[in-house]
């Protein structure tokens, strides 16, 4: 059992648990109106390779990836006065998201994208364009190696605007080079 009076701060794991129950009602829905004979999906779907380092790069990066947002959700929420302040979880916050942020590209190996893989988010594109890639992803490094200085030094109001302005940082990536499932 979790015991979740050792968190400090609820209200981001409310957001994202009011989430996850949004999307479990639309999935329950959807699932109950689905024909349980229908084996077309299962059918169609190609053999994955669960074992292949492309599998695991996907495993890897959507982890990450998950840390990143929770992270920088934090940040960003406090910066934008939607939590309540934590200096203490705001620089480590930072921290830990500066440090994530460092081994994203890691996770992006070439043949790890949806035309290889139907879970992967990641967009052939990527592979493609690589230079551009790179330097949205070192913008990303950059950015949020700054809130972390920021903050180690001069706290929360020091590190305040730049940590507002992350989410630019992570949408020059997500618009051209991440599928959706729209």
């Amino acid at each position: 059992m979790i015991d979740f009076s050792l968190l400090t701060d609820r209200e981001p794991i409310m957001i994202h648990l009011k989430y996850f129950f949004s999307f479990f009602i639309i999935f329950f829905i959807v699932g109950c109106t689905e024909s349980p004979n229908d084996t077309s999906a299962i059918e169609e779907s190609p053999a994955i390779d669960t074992d292949s380092p492309e599998y695991a790069a996907i495993v890897f990066r959507q982890a990450l990836l998950q840390v990143i947002a929770y992270k920088s959700g934090s940040v960003r929420n406090m910066a934008d006065g939607e939590i309540a302040i934590d200096e203490e979880k705001f620089a480590k916050d930072a921290n830990d998201l500066d440090a994530a942020v460092n081994m994203l590209v890691d996770g992006f190996i070439e043949g790890s994208s949806r035309d290889s893989y139907p879970n992967s988010f990641a967009s052939p594109d990527i592979w493609s364009n690589w230079d551009d890639f790179l330097e949205k992803a070192n913008n990303l490094k950059t950015a949020t190696a700054e809130v972390n200085q920021l903050a180690m030094t001069g706290g929360f109001v020091a590190a305040q605007t730049a940590a507002q302005e992350l989410g630019s940082n992570c949408g020059a990536c997500h618009r051209p080079y991440r599928i959706r499932n729209d």
